[in-house]
């Protein structure tokens, strides 16, 4: 039987109800898995007994010439979050967190909100997106589509946080829960059961890296039962504008700027102290140019694979550093997600 433990990344203190944070050290808290793996992908989270959506809906991995591609984009919203979002929800919602009564709110630059509307509705909750004023005007709008409430805040990704956490609701911040980003393991578990072989190298983008340690934390379980001989290479991909993780792993220290793609914001993730530990064993962080990112693209689109540029920074990176075809690119927005925004100019 799998088994789920919440508890603190740096004391390990065990989470009580539902805090955000470590009441003891005032770190955040993170997820980890036991037990045998279960062929049935849902039966490998132990933390509700029914998902609002299907778990393991096994998004197509497609092969070109020289690499593979997991479409993300073919989750509800054009994009990945609403796996983590899909968790978050189920467990919140069979715990008797989320009702009717109270209204709930979250911080995004757009992709993560449009998911959190979504599953707000399915639910029939009060919820309201804070979202910077300058964020893509696309997802902003789908964010609406599905019944949200939208709320601009003038400021950087940190304002925005602010404001959701300062506005009397109550915040389901997402990078905060560890059942949001423990539900990319799915993607690990899908990439395994699709794959013949594993994947010597996944490129994956990386903002806040919740990404990056569900698929971790997905490839680690399976290497835990003896399933693969190894973890592949995780190799972290940020634009050369916004590499908070980058810079702080490298020493650097000099301010994000917003880049083409839109969601990939640069800060320094929550949990950086784990993901700097992560990497250092099991990967690579490194950074494209915005020429790049745009230059790939339009490749990719030419492929007939249509990507928000937020995903297409895998190919430059694949690319860039010349990684053969054993390789495994994570496209995780679709490029309708980008279609008019004045956030494709290179400034």
């Amino acid at each position: 039987m799998v088994l789920s433990k919440v508890f603190c990344s740096k004391c390990g203190n065990p989470r009580e109800n539902f805090e955000l944070l470590c009441s003891v050290c005032n770190s955040p808290f993170i997820i980890r898995v036991s037990g045998p793996y279960e062929r049935e992908i849902a039966g490998n989270f132990d933390y509700f007994t029914k998902p609002l959506i299907e778990i393991g809906t096994r998004t197509p991995i497609i092969t070109e010439e020289k690499f593979k591609a997991k479409l993300e984009y073919y989750n509800p919203t054009l994009s990945y979050k609403d796996r983590g979002m899909n968790t978050l929800f189920s467990f919140l919602n069979e715990k008797g967190y989320l009702n009717s009564v109270d209204s709930y709110c979250e911080d995004s630059s757009g992709n993560a909100g449009a998911s959190f509307a979504f599953f707000s509705n399915i639910l029939n909750l009060n919820s309201t997106v804070f979202a910077s004023r300058t964020a893509n005007l696309n997802k902003l709008k789908q964010i609406e589509e599905y019944g949200s409430k939208l709320v601009k805040v003038t400021g950087n990704r940190s304002a925005v946080e602010n404001a959701a956490k300062n506005s009397g609701m109550k915040y389901l911040g997402h990078q905060y829960w560890p059942e949001f980003y423990d539900g990319f393991r799915a993607i690990s578990y899908e990439i395994f059961e699709q794959s013949e072989k594993i994947p010597d190298d996944i490129i994956i983008p990386f903002s806040t890296g919740t990404l990056y340690l569900g698929v971790f934390e997905g490839f680690s379980h399976l290497f835990q039962n003896g399933l693969i001989g190894r973890i592949p290479t995780l190799w972290a991909i940020q634009p050369e504008r916004a590499s908070g993780m980058y810079n702080h792993l490298n020493g650097i220290e000099k301010n994000t700027r917003p880049s083409v793609a839109d969601a990939l914001t640069g800060v320094l993730p929550l949990r950086h102290a784990l993901l700097s530990s992560v990497i250092k064993s099991y990967g690579r962080c490194e950074t494209v140019s915005e020429t790049e990112i745009i230059n790939a693209k339009r490749e990719l689109l030419k492929m007939g694979l249509d990507c928000e540029y937020s995903s297409s920074v895998t190919y430059a990176a694949f690319k860039k550093y010349n990684l053969d075809e054993n390789t495994l690119l994570l496209l995780t927005g679709h490029g309708m997600k980008n279609v008019g925004s004045m956030n494709h100019r290179m400034r």
